[in-house]
């Protein structure tokens, strides 16, 4: 099989007939007037993808009403008949393009943005929030039941063509499914009808209130993956109840408990959910979707063939690529930007450089920018330009500037392009990652940019050469630590060394740093039976993805790592380290000491054209440290600026 041939076929759900049976899952992408109306970038973003050949694209998911004591910050609404008007244009314009339209509808109950409030069926203290939800009364049930009768009124006046009930990842419907989070003793809670009632009675409502005829699915969790909650088996019993009441089901895994599971990372690995979707399946008599890991197009369509789905939901490989379809359909799988599984898309709020805050893309700096980004302008004048360093802000750069009609020189100094990158995407649970650089190179081959690996750039070969632009995308290296090593001692040696096995390490291993390389070295290390401790000067982790932290979390524990966090290095002693841990001084053994305190920039060359005369422009590390998103962003913004 190496055509697509099932995902192109028409599919229905309901009445509504859609043209193929890829479906853009409702991607949150944070853009708003923080009044309740959703942002024109966002709007087209979304109409981007159906222009590009998705058969049915989702909105945003959508509260139905004002969340409690929270202003709408950077949701979208339908809590009144007044914020209807904002849809209609999106509507229509996603009809002109022969694509269908869903919205979602969301409560979130608890971690509501601005507030300190939160509500549920039970007042359960949870691991990601010290903040216990009020308990929600009988009436005050009913109620949010009215609401989304009424938000499911309001899509349809607007003219949506379906809706989607979110009821999954630990939000309020989810909550009350959920035994974990649900202890009432009321109708509502117990067994597994009371706990599916709020569900059931909100599906009824909007059938009533939008028509027995305007197509409902649901995006259902079937199996949280922490204990005490809902398992697969429990899942399949919902499933059962609440399949034959809508045209179409979802299903979903995971809760907030633990984001990891809602939110695959790359240590996932493709189509993982499959088998959960076919159990769901074997059971529902309307159509099922598939969802997480499917970016491969083979994979997805496999996922169909077999009768495991009927659907697919994309979400993050049509952020990453709005093309995907198009591309897959002409069998030209190779050119799309895969997703990384970075899950740098859920970092808004930490990411000072975008503002106004909102989703972004490691891989895809046209996210949000569609209209500026997507078919980049060409230039009114091509120029020639050096970059120089073959990193990620180097390629992307480079890319985007021979898109522009530029005729670009691409000089590396080591034997591949890729720079840091190589050594971020080397272990091989991060399979995904290892397709950036690839991609990266097939592109720059494809728009004529001329690389030279193996070449040092000297401020002398840039003044003769003559260039109209000088770009310089020299990176980082590692840093050390001001602390002399006694000798004899423990060996010292960089965690990017570990990561590589360029460098060898004793018994008892001390790793300084917690963030991303320390935290692989230590898994890495304690894997293969090394004694190992990790020493940080705030928390382990501190300023990493919550949704990959948890898990090297785990592995770290599951393999014995001895971790330190608020443990400043007092000094490096011939038996190993002192550190400064609960207000004393501890001493730690070591063979090994390793080093994982991020890194500095480098930026040799750009002394030596101030003194030349020569005009230059930094990018990515050697401007400021900052990670992949940053680099390839930097690269972009770059390359239109010229």
């Amino acid at each position: 099989m190496n055509s697509i041939k099932k995902l192109l076929e028409p599919g229905r759900i309901g009445n509504l007939e859609l043209k193929n049976r890829v479906i853009y899952s409702a991607m949150d992408l944070r853009s708003t007037d923080r009044q309740g109306h959703i942002s024109e970038e966002a709007a087209l973003s979304l109409i981007e993808r159906a222009r590009h050949g998705v058969g049915l694209v989702s909105l945003p998911g959508v509260y139905p009403y004002q969340q409690e004591g929270a202003p709408h910050g950077k949701t979208i609404s339908l809590q009144s008949d007044d914020f209807i008007p904002q849809f209609i244009p999106i509507v229509k314009k996603v009809h002109e393009l022969d694509a269908r339209i869903m919205v979602q509808i969301v409560a979130r109950g608890t971690r509501i943005e601005g507030t300190n409030t939160a509500a549920g069926p039970s007042p359960v203290r949870f691991g990601y929030t010290s903040i216990i939800p009020r308990e929600l009364t009988a009436e005050e049930i009913r109620e949010h039941v009215s609401q989304f009768g009424d938000a499911a009124r309001r899509a349809r006046e607007a003219g949506i063509d379906a809706v989607e009930i979110h009821a999954c990842t630990g939000k309020l419907i989810s909550m009350f499914l959920s035994p974990y989070s649900n202890r009432r003793t009321d109708e509502y809670g117990g067994n597994t009808e009371n706990r599916t009632r709020f569900l059931r009675e909100i599906i009824a409502d909007m059938r009533a209130k939008a028509g027995t005829d305007y197509p409902l699915s649901v995006r259902l969790t079937v199996d949280e993956m922490v204990p005490g909650g809902i398992d697969l088996e429990e899942g399949v019993r919902i499933a059962k109840l609440i399949a034959p009441l809508v045209d179409s089901v979802q299903p979903s895994v995971g809760t907030q408990e633990r984001m990891w599971n809602i939110s695959c990372c790359y240590f996932f690995p493709p189509a993982y959910l499959l088998p959960t979707t076919e159990a769901i399946k074997k059971v529902s008599p309307v159509p099922v979707i598939a969802m997480a890991k499917l970016g491969e197009p083979l994979t997805a369509e496999k996922a169909l063939v077999e009768g495991q789905a009927d659907f697919i939901s994309l979400g993050r490989p049509l952020l990453t690529d709005a093309r995907w379809l198009e591309k897959a359909a002409a069998g030209d799988f190779a050119s799309i930007r895969r997703c990384i599984g970075c899950v740098n898309c859920f970092t808004f709020n930490e990411r000072r450089e975008i503002q106004p805050a909102r989703v972004s893309c490691t891989v895809n700096p046209e996210v949000l920018r569609e209209t500026e980004y997507d078919i980049p302008a060409k230039a009114a004048v091509s120029r020639r330009v050096t970059v120089v360093g073959g990193g990620l802000a180097g390629m992307e750069c480079a890319r985007v500037l021979a898109l522009r009609g530029h005729k670009v020189n691409l000089y590396e100094k080591s034997p591949a392009l890729g720079g840091q990158w190589i050594i971020a995407a080397h272990a091989s649970y991060k399979h995904e990652e290892k397709t950036y650089i690839p991609w990266l190179a097939r592109e720059l081959e494809k728009n004529g940019v001329t690389v030279h690996l193996n070449t040092k750039v000297t401020a002398a070969m840039l003044k003769e050469s003559a260039q109209d632009e000088i770009i310089l995308a020299t990176g980082a290296v590692p840093r050390s630590l001001p602390l002399e090593l006694p000798q004899p001692g423990p060996s010292l040696v960089q965690g990017n060394d570990i990561i590589m096995d360029r460098a060898r390490a004793g018994h008892r291993v001390v790793i300084i740093g917690g963030r991303y390389v320390g935290m692989e070295c230590a898994v890495k290390l304690a894997g293969d039976g090394h004694h190992v401790s990790v020493v940080d000067a705030a928390a382990i982790g501190h300023d990493t993805n919550p949704r990959i932290l948890g898990l090297y979390r785990n592995l770290m524990v599951e393999k014995g790592v001895y971790l330190y966090p608020d443990s400043p290095v007092l000094r490096f002693m011939n038996y190993g380290v002192d550190i400064a841990h609960l207000n004393s001084m501890l001493s730690l053994k070591a063979d090994t000491i390793v080093l994982a305190v991020g890194t500095r920039p480098v930026n040799d060359l750009g002394p030596e054209l101030d003194a030349l005369g020569l005009k230059y422009r930094l990018i990515g590390d050697c401007r400021r440290i900052g990670d992949a998103l940053y680099a390839t962003r930097d690269g972009a913004e770059a390359a239109f600026a010229v």
